[in-house]
């Protein structure tokens, strides 16, 4: 039950769409068969006309909700054969219940962003053409209808403005807070295994050199006790080094588990991005336990993930981390708009030079069907080969 609300609620205003849609249609035909004289001869050719210009526009509603994303090279034609489908049924229906699917249209064409112009003209297209119909063609009471859908479309327009504008700052802010969270992943992880290294590095320095100390003198102490000293003494030597070894044993376990849980930090980074499916391929033989090199990953991949959002409309992005040959291979493809030009903005060249600061190579690419990163890391920095 559950599922079925939420499914109801994120299709909600396609449902709303379809409804109004089918209303008008029925509406329409309705009004048309009572009407005297009609706007149109009343027959079965021009009923079957009027219903595929109606049945175009639905098709338009389900291309919206579900395929705009795939079938982004035919956006622009249907788009233009929607709303002049819509045009030749105002026209026909002297503006009429018709004109409701402008509106339906303004709302939907809204969220691609056009120029304001052409926002506009479409807003004031129902006073314009009543304009028309009225003194050129003696059409009566078409004024006030044009008149009142246009104020119906300039209302749309800015609701819809405003509802987009609101869903992208609530899309802005979910992925600052992702980004956030980590990022403070990383940050947690890593302060972890820092603290790992000075607790380590303190037991060395100190405890492991006082027991050392204590077993010298005692050593020193077994040659010149009594007759009966020796015997006691050898069981604190022995008792030493077993705390010595205990301490030995604790510092190497603290060193060994000193990697930094990379995965956690891009797995939070790549799920629930809004408008964007993120696939991540992790290799468990990656132990990462460079600060640098684990920061660099982490950012490759969230600048790859903010310029898909950006600039490429893609709907899918896939990032794989292999590791090959004591190399970390990173693999990073969308499946946004093909293009033949590569322009690196502010973020790639960003990838450039973190990439350069582990010695570390990028290449950029457009393919068939997106845009892909390949990126080549040591798994292990050497701190006299960093420049």
């Amino acid at each position: 039950m559950n599922k079925f609300l939420r499914l109801f609620v994120q299709r909600s205003d396609f449902l709303l769409s379809a409804v109004t849609w089918l209303f008008v249609f029925i509406y329409t035909l309705h009004a048309w068969s009572l009407s005297t004289p009609p706007p149109l001869d009343y027959t079965p050719m021009h009923v079957v006309l009027i219903s595929c210009l109606f049945t175009s526009f639905f098709a338009f509603l389900i291309y919206f909700e579900f395929f705009r994303r795939h079938f982004k090279v035919y956006q622009t034609v249907i788009l233009n054969v929607t709303v002049t489908n819509v045009l030749l049924l105002m026209w026909l229906f002297n503006i009429g219940f018709v004109a409701i699917l402008l509106i339906i249209f303004l709302v939907k064409f809204s969220d691609y962003e056009p120029r304001k112009s052409i926002l506009y003209l479409l807003i004031c297209l129902p006073f314009c053409m009543a304009l028309v119909l009225h003194y050129g063609f003696n059409r009566e009471f078409v004024l006030l209808n044009g008149l009142a859908f246009t104020l119906y479309n300039s209302f749309a327009y800015r609701f819809a403005t405003r509802l987009i504008s609101e869903r992208k700052a609530k899309e802005q802010a979910a992925h600052l807070l992702r980004e956030l969270k980590a990022t403070q992943s990383l940050l947690n992880d890593t302060a972890t295994r820092d603290e790992r290294i000075r607790i380590a590095r303190d037991l060395h320095d100190t405890l492991g050199h006082h027991l050392t100390g204590l077993s010298i003198h005692l050593e020193v102490a077994s040659h010149c006790a009594s007759v009966q000293a020796p015997k006691h003494i050898a069981k604190a030597q022995q008792i030493t080094r077993l705390l010595l070894s205990d301490v030995r044993d604790s510092v190497s376990s603290m060193r060994e588990n000193q990697t930094i849980d990379l995965y956690a930090s891009l797995h939070s980074l790549c799920s629930d991005v809004a408008g964007l499916n993120v696939m991540l391929e992790y290799d468990p033989a990656i132990k990462i336990s460079d600060a640098l090199l684990a920061q660099t990953l982490f950012h490759a991949i969230q600048e790859a993930i903010t310029n898909s959002i950006k600039h490429s409309d893609a709907d899918e992005l896939n990032v794989t981390l292999r590791l090959e040959n004591q190399t970390v291979q990173l693999h990073i493809k969308d499946n946004g708009n093909k293009s033949t030009e590569l322009n690196l903005g502010n973020g790639l060249k960003g990838m450039q030079e973190r990439l350069a600061l582990v010695k570390g190579a990028i290449e950029f690419k457009h393919c068939d069907n997106g845009f892909a990163i390949n990126a080549t890391l040591p798994h292990k920095l050497n701190p006299h080969t960093l420049a």
